[in-house]
């Protein structure tokens, strides 16, 4: 219902349907705040190392956060990583715009939140409330959307290697809401899906269990442990011998401190202008 109702607005929109739709200067101008502080983190905020657990990194991988905790060298990654976080950025703006153009039942949102874990208080800001249940809005590769965001929940959970399910449940619980689940667009096509999180009251308290051992980990400084091991390199799927990083280390901001001696570099048996680009291990 949701994901049809964003869908029309969307098509209005695109085909100038004005008179069928509604849009508050208000909406818009809420919007360009929160690009402008999104900014601001990205362009200034970020150069400071003033790591914190909060809501929205508790679900990660334990060994991003120890990386982080300690201070890590965070400064190995590709030339474009500032560029795509800016543009998701963006795209999550204007998001929570179509939401209130597309007449969705808008019950709450960025609202500062707490929730005791480990004898830690995490704080957050959840992204927006839609018929009383906390959703996160999040942007995404072609390649996420197909292959992950588009195969439901189940899916989802499984290859849930960023921590979204920690996030979500995390704000849901602080709220004393239900998790309504994910609103992703992808950043290359503008298409939309919402993944709804069917979790049941038995799968909450893992997921709370786990993010309270991450809290309990980087408080106690843990040893530290590599979460994930290089996989197969394929090409038209199969193996090329190689070893590449999987795709939580390549998006992790602690690559270069892990993972010294990866090599960014074209896939070999590529022979596009163009060749995707992968972090190279060698045995």
């Amino acid at each position: 219902m949701l994901e049809a109702q964003i869908q029309m607005a969307l098509d209005r929109l695109s085909n100038d349907e004005f008179d069928r739709l509604r849009v508050d200067p208000v909406w818009i101008d809420e919007a360009a705040e929160a690009f402008k502080e999104a900014l601001q983190r990205q362009l200034i905020d970020r150069g400071k190392n003033d790591f914190r657990l909060r809501m929205s990194n508790v679900g990660r991988p334990l060994c991003q956060l120890q990386m982080a905790a300690n201070g890590a060298d965070a400064s190995r990654k590709p030339y474009n990583f500032k560029m795509m976080m800016m543009i998701g950025d963006a795209v999550e703006c204007i998001t929570d715009v179509i939401l209130k153009i597309a007449g969705a039942n808008i019950t709450g949102g960025k609202d500062q939140v707490e929730l005791e874990l480990a004898g830690t208080v995490i704080r957050g800001t959840d992204d927006i409330e839609i018929d009383d249940k906390v959703f996160d809005i999040k942007s995404c590769s072609p390649w996420a959307f197909d292959n992950k965001w588009s195969k439901g929940y189940e899916h989802m959970r499984d290859h849930d290697d960023f921590g979204y399910v920690g996030q979500l449940i995390g704000y849901a619980k602080a709220k004393g809401k239900d998790p309504g689940g994910w609103i992703t667009v992808c950043k290359s096509t503008g298409k939309v899906k919402v993944t709804l999180a069917d979790v049941s009251a038995k799968e909450r308290a893992l997921v709370k269990s786990k993010i309270e051992a991450n809290v309990k980990a980087v408080n106690t400084n843990a040893p530290f442990k590599r979460c994930f091991e290089p996989e197969p390199d394929k090409w038209r799927g199969k193996e090329t011998g190689a070893k590449r990083l999987c795709k939580t280390c390549e998006f992790c901001s602690y690559l270069g401190s892990c993972w010294p001696n990866a090599e960014y570099k074209p896939h070999p048996k590529s022979e596009a202008k163009d060749p995707p680009r992968f972090w190279y291990i060698e045995d």
